[in-house]
């Protein structure tokens, strides 16, 4: 195993825990169906997601650097 590969295999145990445990430490309740605004979904979002909502955002962030180099070509 190259240094590569070990680094990649670090980061993607460190963001599963991660996103595992953001997962096991939000309160999930159910609500009833409404009509609500703008300003209900986030607070939601920012309030009582905050930690999930960025630990997604890192996700997605990573998935997009990625594909960024996965999509370089070489140069020879």
């Amino acid at each position: 195993m190259n240094k590569h590969t070990l680094a990649s295999l670090a980061a993607t145990a460190v963001l599963l825990v991660i996103v595992l445990g953001s997962l096991l430490v939000v309160n999930w309740h159910a609500g009833d169906i409404s009509q609500i605004g703008t300003e209900e979904v986030a607070g939601a979002l920012f309030d009582d997601y905050g930690i999930a909502f960025l630990v997604i955002g890192l996700v997605m962030f990573t998935a997009m650097l990625g594909g960024v180099f996965l999509a370089k070509e070489d140069e020879k």
